[in-house]
């Protein structure tokens, strides 16, 4: 069965917003940050290996690093957002990564997860 075309931003919004897929994100952050690698071009590889099976083409490194370097630059400046993000759902966050790392690193994720054909089988 295939899925139905659909204009509204319904499903969007919950992958982006939902506690679940929010905390599912966090949670593949951390492993990008433990497993990925030391910079962020050999994380994003890591990341879209695992989620895409493919490496991102240079647009998509080009906006993600860009999201990247924007939430990094937002959780530095304000550690209590972090921290509150660092708390979704019940697996916790180790001590040893750093909060606005993570809750930066778990945007890029939550926009991989979110990628039109991370969600839908053809």
């Amino acid at each position: 069965m295939n899925r139905v075309n659909s204009n509204t931003p319904l499903q969007a919004l919950e992958l982006l917003n939902d506690p679940i897929f929010v905390e599912s994100a966090r949670v593949f952050a951390q492993n990008i940050l433990k497993s990925g690698g030391a910079t962020f071009d050999s994380r994003l590889n890591w990341a879209f290996t695992r989620a895409l099976n493919r490496a991102p083409n240079p647009d998509e490194r080009k906006v993600l690093s860009g999201l990247y370097q924007k939430s990094l630059a937002h959780f530095n400046a304000r550690p209590a957002a972090a921290n509150e993000f660092a708390r979704v759902g019940e697996a916790p966050t180790p001590a040893t990564l750093n909060r606005a790392d993570v809750a930066a690193t778990a945007m890029v994720a939550r926009a991989i997860l979110n990628l039109h054909e991370t969600i839908t089988r053809n």
